[in-house]
């Protein structure tokens, strides 16, 4: 088994990110592989890809982050300071402070858009920690998305309580629990992020540009879109990322719903190991 500890990385007075990480078993540690950095959901933690993490982390060292105001991660009391653009800048400060080498980046959802920001600005400068490639699960676009006042109100709540969230989860999120119990952890992630890492996201966020740092990323891309996911239809992933990203490569999860790390966490993981293969041949 991978052996796995916990930090808890001071970036800001009032910023402190909770990271997991898990190496492979001693036999099978080898130097000059990439470490997996995984990044969660709107709504989720690292333990988004506690499903996944250990299929990769027996091969792979991986480090899975919890984004400001979500998780075992805190953040400030101030509504502006959930953006894209600081999500991404902590990302940043998180793969310096643990002295990473070589790094490829897994972000779902909102995940993923903070992943192209990073790997956009990689592109464009030197880095200590080479950004060796990008895998964007059921990713939001990079181009901004603004919701109606009603719909937008509604976003914002969808994590008020348990029964809200459950909903969410069972009915929009994921396609294979609809009528089977979910995993625990992910109505608690939903209710656990502090209110303003909740209202980011549907209040200003998703209509961040981040359009020309995703036409800049370099690094081999691979888009895993889901077949059922309602939240970013396999149409939208097409035309808003794969269009924009130069040689992203796509491939669609049959029968998953948005939450591909829980509809279908072998599948996920066998891509990701086949991508880190290819990377290090």
């Amino acid at each position: 088994m991978a052996s796995t500890i916990t930090e808890l990385i001071d970036i800001q007075p009032d910023v402190k990110i909770h990271a997991v990480i898990s190496q492979p078993p001693e036999p099978l540690r080898q130097s000059g592989l990439p470490t997996v950095v995984f990044l969660h959901f709107w709504g989720g933690s690292s333990r988004t890809w506690s499903l996944v993490n250990p299929l990769v982390s027996a091969r792979y060292p991986t480090v899975a982050l919890d984004f400001r105001g979500w998780g075992d991660s805190t953040g400030p009391d101030d509504a502006a300071a959930y953006s894209i653009a600081v999500l991404a800048a902590d990302v940043e400060a998180a793969i310096a402070a643990l002295g990473l080498g070589d790094v490829v980046l897994v972000g779902i959802s909102m995940g993923a858009k903070v992943a192209q920001l990073v790997a956009g600005a990689a592109s464009g400068r030197d880095r200590e920690a080479p950004l060796r490639g990008v895998v964007l699960v059921s990713p939001a676009p990079p181009t901004p998305l603004s919701l109606p006042p009603e719909m937008r109100e509604q976003q914002i709540h969808a994590y008020d309580g348990a029964e809200s969230a459950t909903f969410v989860a069972q009915n929009v999120l994921t396609a294979s629990f609809r009528s089977r119990e979910l995993p625990g952890f992910i109505v608690e992630d939903m209710l656990r992020g502090n209110r303003w890492a909740k209202e980011a996201w549907p209040a200003y966020a998703m209509a961040e540009d981040v359009s020309e740092e995703a036409r800049r990323i370099v690094a081999p891309v691979l888009v895993l879109a889901a077949e059922e996911d309602v939240v970013e239809p396999l149409e939208r992933v097409q035309r808003e990322v794969c269009a924009r990203i130069p040689g992203a490569r796509l491939a669609v999860l049959a029968g998953s719903g948005h939450l591909s790390p829980l509809d279908a966490s072998d599948v996920v993981a066998e891509h990701l190991l086949r991508f880190l293969g290819e990377l290090i041949s």
